[in-house]
Protein backbone atom coordinates (compact mmCIF):
# COMPACT_ATOMS: atom_id res chain seq x y z
CA UNK A 1 0.00 0.00 0.00
CA UNK A 2 1.44 3.47 -0.88
CA UNK A 3 2.50 5.59 2.05
CA UNK A 4 -0.15 8.25 1.38
CA UNK A 5 -2.90 5.62 1.25
CA UNK A 6 -1.63 4.06 4.47
CA UNK A 7 -1.75 7.47 6.20
CA UNK A 8 -5.28 8.07 4.98
CA UNK A 9 -6.38 4.67 6.24
CA UNK A 10 -5.11 5.48 9.72
CA UNK A 11 -6.34 9.09 9.71
CA UNK A 12 -9.39 8.53 11.95
CA UNK A 13 -7.24 6.79 14.55
CA UNK A 14 -4.58 9.52 14.37
CA UNK A 15 -7.20 12.22 14.78
CA UNK A 16 -8.79 10.44 17.73
CA UNK A 17 -5.39 10.07 19.39
CA UNK A 18 -4.78 13.80 19.05
CA UNK A 19 -8.21 14.60 20.49
CA UNK A 20 -7.70 12.20 23.42
CA UNK A 21 -4.48 14.00 24.26
CA UNK A 22 -6.33 17.31 23.95
CA UNK A 23 -8.99 16.23 26.43
CA UNK A 24 -6.26 15.33 28.92
CA UNK A 25 -5.05 18.95 28.85
CA UNK A 26 -8.39 20.43 29.88
CA UNK A 27 -7.65 20.51 33.61
CA UNK A 28 -4.14 21.99 33.40
CA UNK A 29 -3.51 25.57 34.62
CA UNK A 30 -3.60 27.94 31.65
CA UNK A 31 0.09 28.84 31.99
CA UNK A 32 0.88 25.28 30.91
CA UNK A 33 -2.24 24.48 28.92
CA UNK A 34 -2.03 27.05 26.11
CA UNK A 35 1.61 26.08 25.38
CA UNK A 36 0.73 22.37 25.37
CA UNK A 37 -2.16 23.01 22.99
CA UNK A 38 0.25 24.70 20.56
CA UNK A 39 2.60 21.71 20.75
CA UNK A 40 -0.34 19.38 20.16
CA UNK A 41 -1.35 21.31 17.05
CA UNK A 42 2.26 21.01 15.83
CA UNK A 43 2.09 17.24 16.38
CA UNK A 44 -1.12 17.19 14.41
CA UNK A 45 0.64 18.93 11.52
CA UNK A 46 3.35 16.25 11.62
CA UNK A 47 0.69 13.52 11.32
CA UNK A 48 -1.38 15.36 8.75
CA UNK A 49 -4.17 16.07 11.23
CA UNK A 50 -5.72 19.53 10.89
CA UNK A 51 -8.30 19.67 13.67
CA UNK A 52 -7.88 23.07 15.31
CA UNK A 53 -11.56 23.58 16.20
CA UNK A 54 -11.90 20.00 17.47
CA UNK A 55 -8.81 20.40 19.65
CA UNK A 56 -10.14 23.68 21.07
CA UNK A 57 -13.45 21.96 21.81
CA UNK A 58 -11.74 19.06 23.58
CA UNK A 59 -9.53 21.33 25.69
CA UNK A 60 -11.77 24.33 26.38
CA UNK A 61 -15.27 23.16 25.54
CA UNK A 62 -15.38 25.89 22.87
CA UNK A 63 -14.34 25.39 19.23
CA UNK A 64 -13.53 29.10 18.72
CA UNK A 65 -10.30 29.00 20.76
CA UNK A 66 -11.24 32.20 22.57
CA UNK A 67 -9.60 31.23 25.89
CA UNK A 68 -6.52 29.91 24.08
CA UNK A 69 -5.89 33.13 22.16
CA UNK A 70 -6.73 35.31 25.16
CA UNK A 71 -4.02 33.50 27.15
CA UNK A 72 -1.38 33.86 24.45
CA UNK A 73 -2.16 37.52 23.84
CA UNK A 74 -2.46 38.55 27.50
CA UNK A 75 1.15 39.64 28.01
CA UNK A 76 4.40 40.32 26.11
CA UNK A 77 5.75 37.27 24.33
CA UNK A 78 9.10 36.34 22.80
CA UNK A 79 9.47 37.02 19.08
CA UNK A 80 10.45 33.41 18.39
CA UNK A 81 7.55 32.03 20.46
CA UNK A 82 4.95 34.14 18.67
CA UNK A 83 6.36 33.10 15.29
CA UNK A 84 6.15 29.45 16.43
CA UNK A 85 2.51 29.79 17.54
CA UNK A 86 1.37 31.52 14.35
CA UNK A 87 3.18 29.02 12.11
CA UNK A 88 1.60 26.07 13.97
CA UNK A 89 -1.88 27.29 13.02
CA UNK A 90 -0.89 28.20 9.47
CA UNK A 91 1.17 25.23 8.29
CA UNK A 92 -0.15 22.07 6.65
CA UNK A 93 3.14 20.14 6.74
CA UNK A 94 6.31 19.96 8.83
CA UNK A 95 8.30 21.65 6.05
CA UNK A 96 5.78 24.47 5.82
CA UNK A 97 5.85 24.81 9.62
CA UNK A 98 9.55 25.66 9.62
CA UNK A 99 9.37 27.87 6.54
CA UNK A 100 6.46 29.85 7.95
CA UNK A 101 8.27 30.38 11.25
CA UNK A 102 11.33 31.74 9.44
CA UNK A 103 9.19 33.97 7.22
CA UNK A 104 7.38 35.45 10.24
CA UNK A 105 10.67 36.17 12.03
CA UNK A 106 11.94 37.93 8.91
CA UNK A 107 8.73 39.95 8.79
CA UNK A 108 9.30 41.01 12.40
CA UNK A 109 12.86 41.94 11.47
CA UNK A 110 11.50 44.27 8.80
CA UNK A 111 9.07 45.74 11.33
CA UNK A 112 11.91 46.43 13.76
CA UNK A 113 13.92 48.00 10.95
CA UNK A 114 10.97 50.27 10.14
CA UNK A 115 10.90 51.49 13.76
CA UNK A 116 7.73 49.77 14.98
CA UNK A 117 7.33 50.42 18.70
CA UNK A 118 5.78 47.15 19.89
CA UNK A 119 9.15 45.50 20.54
CA UNK A 120 10.52 45.10 24.07
CA UNK A 121 14.27 44.76 24.55
CA UNK A 122 17.31 45.32 22.39
CA UNK A 123 16.31 44.51 18.80
CA UNK A 124 19.89 44.40 17.48
CA UNK A 125 19.95 40.56 17.17
CA UNK A 126 16.66 40.68 15.26
CA UNK A 127 17.93 43.40 12.92
CA UNK A 128 20.99 41.23 12.25
CA UNK A 129 18.92 38.24 11.05
CA UNK A 130 20.06 37.16 7.57
CA UNK A 131 17.74 35.80 4.88
CA UNK A 132 19.36 32.36 4.93
CA UNK A 133 19.49 32.11 8.72
CA UNK A 134 17.76 29.20 10.50
CA UNK A 135 19.23 29.45 14.02
CA UNK A 136 17.50 32.11 16.11
CA UNK A 137 18.95 31.48 19.58
CA UNK A 138 20.09 35.12 19.77
CA UNK A 139 16.46 36.29 19.76
CA UNK A 140 15.64 34.75 23.15
CA UNK A 141 15.52 38.08 25.00
CA UNK A 142 13.45 40.05 22.48
CA UNK A 143 9.73 40.31 23.16
CA UNK A 144 6.77 41.92 21.42
CA UNK A 145 3.35 43.14 22.45
CA UNK A 146 1.45 40.37 20.65
CA UNK A 147 -1.73 42.17 19.66
CA UNK A 148 0.18 45.03 18.08
CA UNK A 149 2.49 42.58 16.29
CA UNK A 150 -0.42 40.56 14.91
CA UNK A 151 -2.32 43.66 13.83
CA UNK A 152 0.83 44.74 11.98
CA UNK A 153 0.94 41.40 10.15
CA UNK A 154 -2.72 41.79 9.21
CA UNK A 155 -2.00 45.25 7.81
CA UNK A 156 0.55 43.83 5.35
CA UNK A 157 -0.81 41.98 2.29
CA UNK A 158 2.35 39.85 2.10
CA UNK A 159 2.01 38.67 5.71
CA UNK A 160 -1.67 38.67 6.62
CA UNK A 161 -2.08 35.02 5.61
CA UNK A 162 0.02 33.99 8.64
CA UNK A 163 -2.85 34.97 10.96
CA UNK A 164 -5.26 32.05 11.23
CA UNK A 165 -9.02 32.57 10.96
CA UNK A 166 -9.75 31.73 14.60
CA UNK A 167 -7.28 34.41 15.72
CA UNK A 168 -8.81 36.94 13.34
CA UNK A 169 -12.25 36.25 14.77
CA UNK A 170 -10.93 36.65 18.30
CA UNK A 171 -9.41 40.04 17.47
CA UNK A 172 -12.57 41.14 15.67
CA UNK A 173 -14.65 40.27 18.72
CA UNK A 174 -13.06 43.23 20.48
CA UNK A 175 -12.44 41.21 23.62
CA UNK A 176 -9.69 42.66 25.77
CA UNK A 177 -7.42 40.30 27.70
CA UNK A 178 -8.00 40.44 31.46
CA UNK A 179 -4.49 41.79 32.03
CA UNK A 180 -4.97 44.65 29.60
CA UNK A 181 -8.14 45.93 31.27
CA UNK A 182 -6.47 46.30 34.67
CA UNK A 183 -5.27 49.83 35.53
CA UNK A 184 -1.58 50.54 35.97
CA UNK A 185 -0.41 50.03 39.52
CA UNK A 186 2.61 51.94 40.82
CA UNK A 187 5.02 49.02 40.22
CA UNK A 188 3.51 48.22 36.81
CA UNK A 189 3.89 51.87 35.82
CA UNK A 190 7.55 51.92 36.86
CA UNK A 191 8.31 48.82 34.78
CA UNK A 192 6.35 50.13 31.79
CA UNK A 193 8.08 53.52 31.87
CA UNK A 194 11.52 51.90 32.19
CA UNK A 195 10.79 49.65 29.19
CA UNK A 196 9.46 52.62 27.20
CA UNK A 197 12.53 54.79 27.87
CA UNK A 198 14.92 51.91 27.11
CA UNK A 199 13.08 51.14 23.89
CA UNK A 200 13.16 54.74 22.69
CA UNK A 201 16.87 55.10 23.47
CA UNK A 202 17.74 51.83 21.71
CA UNK A 203 15.78 53.01 18.67
CA UNK A 204 17.63 56.35 18.67
CA UNK A 205 14.48 58.34 19.46
CA UNK A 206 13.85 60.95 22.17
CA UNK A 207 11.41 59.82 24.82
CA UNK A 208 8.67 62.16 26.00
CA UNK A 209 5.66 62.17 28.30
CA UNK A 210 3.36 62.46 25.27
CA UNK A 211 5.04 59.45 23.67
CA UNK A 212 4.77 57.50 26.92
CA UNK A 213 1.06 58.16 27.26
CA UNK A 214 0.50 57.19 23.62
CA UNK A 215 2.36 53.90 24.21
CA UNK A 216 0.34 53.27 27.37
CA UNK A 217 -2.91 53.90 25.51
CA UNK A 218 -2.03 51.17 23.01
CA UNK A 219 -1.92 48.59 25.81
CA UNK A 220 -5.66 49.02 26.38
CA UNK A 221 -5.24 49.70 30.10
CA UNK A 222 -7.45 52.29 31.75
CA UNK A 223 -6.35 54.29 34.77
CA UNK A 224 -3.08 54.82 36.58
CA UNK A 225 -2.01 57.91 34.63
CA UNK A 226 -0.72 59.56 37.80
CA UNK A 227 1.59 56.60 38.42
CA UNK A 228 2.89 56.75 34.85
CA UNK A 229 3.61 60.48 35.07
CA UNK A 230 5.31 60.16 38.45
CA UNK A 231 7.45 57.25 37.23
CA UNK A 232 8.37 59.15 34.07
CA UNK A 233 9.41 62.26 35.98
CA UNK A 234 11.55 60.16 38.30
CA UNK A 235 13.16 57.91 35.70
CA UNK A 236 13.72 60.61 33.08
CA UNK A 237 15.61 62.70 35.65
CA UNK A 238 17.76 59.67 36.51
CA UNK A 239 18.49 59.14 32.81
CA UNK A 240 19.56 62.76 32.37
CA UNK A 241 21.77 62.58 35.44
CA UNK A 242 23.43 59.46 34.11
CA UNK A 243 24.45 61.08 30.83
CA UNK A 244 28.01 62.39 30.60
CA UNK A 245 28.12 66.17 30.57
CA UNK A 246 29.37 67.87 27.42
CA UNK A 247 31.84 70.70 27.74
CA UNK A 248 30.91 73.85 25.92
CA UNK A 249 33.06 74.79 22.90
CA UNK A 250 34.51 77.78 24.79
CA UNK A 251 35.62 75.62 27.73
CA UNK A 252 37.04 73.01 25.37
CA UNK A 253 39.11 75.67 23.60
CA UNK A 254 40.68 76.78 26.88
Amino acid sequence: MPKSSNTQAHQPALTQGILDRAAALSKLPEVFRCAQVTLLICDGVAFGVRAEAEIFQAVYGDPSGRKYWRAHLSEPIRVYTLAHILSAHFAESVEQLELAKIAIIRAFRDAASAGERWFIGDTSPLLAVQDGQTNFADLASIKVRPRAAIEWLLSKPKHEHFVTESLRRFLQSGEEPAEATRPFTEKMAERFVADYIDGEQEAGRRHSLIGLEAAAKKTGRRGGREYLRAAYRSLSVDVRRGRPSKASPKIAEK
